[in-house]
């Protein structure tokens, strides 16, 4: 993980600056209950802690790290409650890594197989928690692919601070 950690941040250090910069609260007084940590690189870097305690492999490391780079270019403000939403950042953050699996594929970081993993894991992180049977059922001739997308799922939920669902409904 500390290789791919500094590969991103030596050769992307504009992608942590946006990450960094990008905040899941509308304010210091708004804070996301579900995103305590604030902004979205904390957030990565816990992810991506997770992934390692875990002992999971590079495919579901480089996806933790990589899942949510298109949160800032999404980042919207509802005006109806006063929440930031990232509505398609899974989409946007798969088509943003492309580039930047092609350059792990030729650092000999992933293979290309890998890589074409990572990027599906990253376009269907969110889809999980939305229409989990459904993305189960698509995945079941890849029982690979679907224990990768559970472990990246595993890694994005213990990669925040978060209220329970109790706590954010009073």
């Amino acid at each position: 993980m500390i290789e791919l950690l500094t590969w991103f941040q030596t050769n992307h250090p504009q992608l942590k600056k946006d990450l960094l910069a990008c905040h899941h609260n509308v304010d210091d007084r708004d804070t996301n209950p579900y995103h305590v940590e604030g902004d979205c690189w904390s957030h990565t870097m816990m992810v991506c802690k997770i992934a390692q305690l875990k002992g999971y492999d590079r495919v579901v490391q480089t996806a933790c790290l990589l899942h949510d780079i298109g949160k800032p270019a999404s980042r919207k403000i509802n005006p109806k409650n006063n929440h930031v939403q990232f509505f398609g950042h899974e989409a946007r953050s798969a088509k943003m890594a492309t580039p930047l699996l092609q350059e792990l594929v030729e650092r000999s970081m992933l293979t290309s197989s890998e890589a074409k993993e990572v990027e599906v894991l990253i376009a269907l992180h969110g889809e999980v928690y939305k229409n989990y049977t459904a993305v189960k059922q698509k995945l079941h001739a890849q029982p690979h692919v679907w224990k990768h997308l559970l472990e990246l799922s595993i890694c994005d939920d213990l990669g925040r601070f978060s209220k329970s669902m109790r706590e954010v409904e009073r």
